[in-house]
């Protein structure tokens, strides 16, 4: 194992922490028992209209007031489209302003030291996703020139494309790379299909069978990756 390609997004932070501080402030305090349910709604309801907004059908300002006009209102909160574009304007500072949790800067540290290259893998348009790297400080780790991101190749994942740019430009053959992720569709399936080692951050209590390694946090990557350091 030399190279280890982390997924963004729920995996080195998480989104929900973003909208959790967004929430609050725009509703200022109202809805709270509604707030953990109202961001699960609001990712599957971006979920539906990702792929869209990466074909260019939609815009990046659309696809987000979709996601919290309809992800609110699945949980009985009416908003209109200005509160959806203001509350994305919260939300984006809020993601902009995320620092890395302690347990993920340890196992980054340890994987910088044991492991050839580090890489990122994620989906999103390049500017975007780019402005998240930089406002969590992970260049400190992240080789650039392997941060794979799917606006910029315009295949998002699951398609193996993208996996496949990820192998040419690390230099690598499959058996020598490692994806971590939280998506078993998006990032797991693929990257096992094609020969990968696969680490499966399981969230959401999902009931797919991690073809290697399933975890629930950080701390338990480390223990894996322990045992399976390159150096």
């Amino acid at each position: 194992m030399k190279t280890i390609f982390f997924d963004l997004d729920d995996t080195l932070y998480f989104r929900r922490d973003a909208f959790f501080l967004a929430f609050d402030d725009f509703f200022e305090g109202k809805y709270q028992d509604l707030k953990a349910t109202a961001n699960d709604r609001c990712r599957i309801r971006g979920d539906e209209v990702f792929f869209k907004c990466q074909k260019g059908e939609i815009t990046e300002l659309e696809m987000y007031i979709f996601r919290f006009l309809t992800g609110f209102s699945d949980v009985g909160i009416e908003i209109n489209r200005e509160d959806a574009r203001n509350f994305y304007r919260l939300y984006k500072n809020h993601l902009y302003s995320m620092k890395l949790n302690p347990q993920v800067t340890a196992m980054l540290d340890f994987a910088k030291t044991h492991f050839e290259k580090l890489g990122i893998i994620t989906n999103g348009h390049g500017e975007h996703q780019r402005n998240k790297i930089k406002s969590l400080g992970l260049e400190k780790w992240i080789s650039s020139d392997l941060i794979i991101i799917s606006g910029e190749h315009g295949c998002p994942k699951p398609d193996k494309r993208l996996f496949k740019i990820a192998e040419e430009k690390s230099g690598e053959n499959a058996e020598n790379l490692l994806i971590i992720g939280d998506s078993f569709q998006n990032d797991i399936l693929p990257a096992s299909e094609l020969g990968w080692h696969t680490i499966w951050i399981n969230l959401y209590g999902e009931n797919f069978t991690p073809p290697e390694y399933g975890v629930k946090g950080i701390a338990e990557i480390t223990e894996i990756l322990k045992s399976l350091k390159a150096v």
